[in-house]
């Protein structure tokens, strides 16, 4: 069995001098490292009870922006559901006299009691309407005033809960900067100067398609499939009741889903540089992988209707294609260190 020759490991890049040790300053004892672990869960921890107390006061406003798809969708509903019983009287008035512009039977009669201008006396009337038609005319009052189009609350605490977890996302957000400088400063010391190229290089590009991914489905995808699923509710005739910490749960995990999704671009190159995939592997079975994202985009669309899925599997494939590009033009670098020659090596 042979080695590499002892005195020659300093040349093949397995062994250096402590000249060349390039973790002399970072190297530290098994306790050294759990109090260095210790520190920075520490600060982190700090961060984020400082950046929760921001949240606490931001709770509302960014409850408003997760509510405001939802909220916008429900308003269409019922403004569309007032525009049909209009279309339906107007429809009903052509062709009918001026005097009597209505169908008898859905006409009401009150009696009510008017004051003559300048004068004590009063008369009793009696006025004739459609209520259909009064509804219409006074809907913008009545559903601020009665029943505003807005999600609902099912427990006296389920408000306060809300708005607290809300709160507790925002000091996530808010601390997470700090929370990843932490982590990174504690893994960091362990890394090379290429591993550390590496985080440098493509953690803006995955932080930037990550967000790219919430963006189109808090803005894109999730008012269409509140659309969608809300027309199930006019065609069934039923009544929209949205709790808001069943719409909290779901605004919040279908962004996270889609941000997640559009790290595949990444996840391919990381692969790729792992070596366990060639690029050719990606280009010869295309098809293949256009039908697993299909899948994939079918299963984690925000609604079952081949809009939406396809409002995810389109970005995939796409994504998947740029994924190729970053392989081919990002070329895995040559191992470091290569192969001894037979005469570096001695038997033992």
């Amino acid at each position: 069995m042979t080695f590499p020759n002892l005195g020659n490991l300093g040349n093949l890049g397995l062994g250096r001098g402590d000249d060349d040790d390039l973790f002399s300053h970072t190297r530290m004892s098994f306790g050294d490292h759990i109090e260095e672990l210790r520190m920075r869960m520490i600060r982190a921890i700090l961060g984020f009870l400082a950046a929760l107390v921001i949240g606490l006061f931001l709770g509302q406003p960014v409850l408003e922006f997760i509510q405001a798809p939802v909220q916008r969708q429900l308003e269409q509903f019922y403004d569309a559901r007032i525009a049909k019983i209009q279309d339906s009287i107007d429809q009903e008035q052509q062709g009918r006299p001026a005097d009597a512009p209505f169908d008898p039977a859905k006409v009401k009669t009150v009696t009510a009691q008017i004051q003559e201008q300048g004068t004590d006396i009063w008369k009793t009337v009696s006025l004739r309407f459609n209520p259909e038609a009064v509804v219409v005319a006074t809907d913008p009052t009545n559903r601020k005033i009665n029943r505003p189009a807005s999600l609902t609350t099912l427990t006296v605490t389920e408000a306060f809960m809300t708005y607290f977890l809300v709160s507790i996302y925002c000091g996530i957000i808010l601390s997470s900067p700090w929370i990843f400088w932490q982590l990174w400063q504690f893994i960091s010391a362990g890394l090379y100067p290429h591993e550390k190229k590496y985080v440098y290089m493509y953690l803006p590009l995955s932080l930037a398609l990550f967000l790219g991914g919430c963006a189109l489905a808090q803005f894109v995808v999730l008012p269409l499939g509140i659309h969608y699923l809300l027309s199930f509710n006019d065609w069934l005739g039923v009544e929209p009741e949205l709790r808001l910490s069943e719409w909290l749960s779901f605004a919040v995990m279908v962004p996270l889903i889609f941000g997640a999704a559009f790290q595949t671009p990444l996840v391919m190159l990381f692969l790729e540089r792992m070596g366990i995939v060639e690029i050719t592997l990606y280009t010869k079975n295309r098809k293949f992988a256009y039908f697993i994202l299909a899948i994939v985009g079918a299963v984690l669309a925000a609604a079952p209707d081949a809009l939406n899925m396809m409002m995810l599997t389109v970005p995939l494939w796409s994504l998947y294609e740029f994924g190729i590009l970053l392989c081919r033009f990002s070329p895995r670098a040559k191992q470091e260190l290569e192969e001894p020659d037979p005469e570096e090596m001695v038997e033992v």
